[in-house]
């Protein structure tokens, strides 16, 4: 600022007021500092500036895993959101899924992990962080720094004090099976996932209480537990056609395609002979045969509601997020229903 203060014979206050959109600077000055800056390459200290300001504009994201398909459509929530708002963010991916790190179990390496992040976040000066996790679990409560906000994303705070942003696993299930129902189908079945699953918990749920209001009789040998993989959908599915069930609701999109697999096995059409209905809406719902009716998660919403709340918090404006928000899914219908 003072090389272009020297250059354009002005002073460093007046370049500042120009660079900074500040101040009543006239327009012929107000070119010839910009001229100058763009000749000389000049680009502002940001750490001054956060420094002199108090605030970065930036936030933090403590990504627990970028390999889990769910990430990057909320991360793409967040950056829209920090783009409508003015914002920057910094990405740091724990890969605590990748490294097979449990928080509850190897509390310690989780601890280090965790730590060291949030060291690098608050050394960069971000106003705030995201703590998107892997899947609906609650946080360990040690990961919060009580200096800086925080929101959960597409996991459970430990603490109402922190918002949580997730999607409505129980309705969603709900509207899935109430879809079969209105389709004329009363045998119908469910593959979970894993049994400690928090998803697999309030899916169940939705489905027991769907049954329930529609006056259908809740059959425990129509649900099979499956541990979210294909081959676990392909041996429930093998089991459930002994007993002739009419339709299928799978707890994510890969169990699905293992019904898909056991179907085409005995002979039996999907979409035809058999409804099937899966959850996640991943890529491969769409070019499977028969195509996959299922269920979408609001991922890139879950990031855009939680980047706005957070700012919204940094700003001190309205708390827009409270405790445990749960956003609707929407059903995706094609040819397997």
């Amino acid at each position: 600022m003072k090389d272009i203060a020297k250059k354009a014979q002005v002073s460093v206050a007046t370049v500042s007021k120009v660079l900074n959109g500040t101040g009543n600077i006239s327009e012929e000055t107000t070119r010839k500092i910009l001229e100058i800056a763009e000749e000389l390459n000049y680009h502002p200290n940001l750490y001054a500036r956060n420094l002199k300001t108090g605030s970065s504009r930036t936030i933090g994201i403590l990504a627990e895993d970028l390999t889990v398909f769910n990430t990057p459509p909320v991360i793409d929530g967040i950056g829209a959101c920090c783009e409508e708002k003015g914002y920057r963010y910094l990405l740091e991916n724990l890969r605590i899924n990748t490294l097979g790190i449990d928080p509850d179990k190897d509390k310690d390496r989780y601890s280090e992990i965790k730590n060291n992040a949030v060291s690098h976040m608050n050394s960069m000066q971000v106003d705030g962080i995201i703590y998107l996790g892997c899947h609906s679990h609650r946080v360990v409560p040690s990961i919060f720094d009580n200096n800086i906000p925080f929101v959960c994303a597409y996991c459970i705070s430990p603490s109402l004090a922190i918002p949580s942003v997730l999607y409505d696993d129980q309705h969603a299930a709900y509207e899935a099976v109430s879809l079969l129902i209105k389709k004329g189908h009363k045998k119908i079945a469910t593959i979970t996932g894993k049994v400690s699953s928090v998803h697999t918990r309030w899916r169940l749920t939705g489905y027991q209480e769907s049954l329930y209001d529609h006056n259908i009789p809740y059959n425990p040998g129509y649900v099979i537990n499956g541990d979210w993989s294909r081959d676990s959908g392909y041996n429930a599915t093998k089991k459930l056609i002994k007993q002739h069930v009419t339709a299928i609701f799978s707890h994510n999109d890969e169990m699905a395609m293992g019904v898909i697999d056991a179907c085409n096995d005995a002979g039996i059409q999907v979409g035809k002979d058999i409804a099937l209905i899966g959850f996640d809406n991943r890529e491969l719902s769409t070019v499977c045969r028969p195509t996959l009716t299922t269920v979408e998660p609001p991922l890139f919403d879950i990031g855009y509601k939680s980047a706005e709340g957070l700012i919204s918090k940094i700003e001190h404006k309205d708390d827009i997020l409270r405790g445990e928000v749960r956003l609707p899914c929407r059903i995706i219908e094609r040819d397997s229903t």
